[in-house]
């Protein structure tokens, strides 16, 4: 399989994780409209996506080790980016308390969004690494 068909499996798994994500945040927190959710999803969650793509580009497969190393690191590249951005900003002198917890209000701050980037993550990787997978036995059978 070629690096520009992993690119493109890597962003469908990307979109349709985000799509998922939108829909159910959707429904459990009653939004008011998916289109702009899965914007904002999207905006943040291609950012990451470019990210990843050494990972994408360098693993070929998804067979014996690399899986785990896909796993992992498309799952936690998102949590850990959030992270350093939250710490920059408490550096460059935001209050520590509305970077991390948010507006009293809404709830969402630094901790939920790494939670919701953690899913997403984990979702999208775990679509990726299936997809991969069954790509990759496909083109075995083929050959032998």
């Amino acid at each position: 399989m070629n690096t520009l068909k992993r690119l493109g499996l890597w962003f469908g798994s990307l979109f349709l994780s985000a799509t998922l994500f939108v829909l159910l945040f959707s429904v459990l927190f009653r939004a008011w409209s998916i289109i702009i959710i899965l914007r904002v999803t999207m905006i943040f969650a291609f950012r990451l996506w470019c990210l990843y793509l050494p990972f994408v580009i360098a693993l070929k497969d998804a067979e014996e080790r690399r899986i785990w190393i896909i796993l992992l690191s498309g799952t936690l590249i998102g949590p850990a980016s959030l992270a350093l951005w939250g710490l920059m900003l408490q550096l460059r002198g935001g209050d520590p308390r509305e970077i991390w917890y948010g507006d009293p209000l809404v709830g969402l701050g630094g901790f939920a969004a790494m939670i919701f980037a953690l899913i997403v993550g984990f979702v999208t990787t775990s679509f990726y690494v299936i997809a991969l997978r069954i790509v990759h036995r496909r083109s075995a059978a083929a050959k032998g």
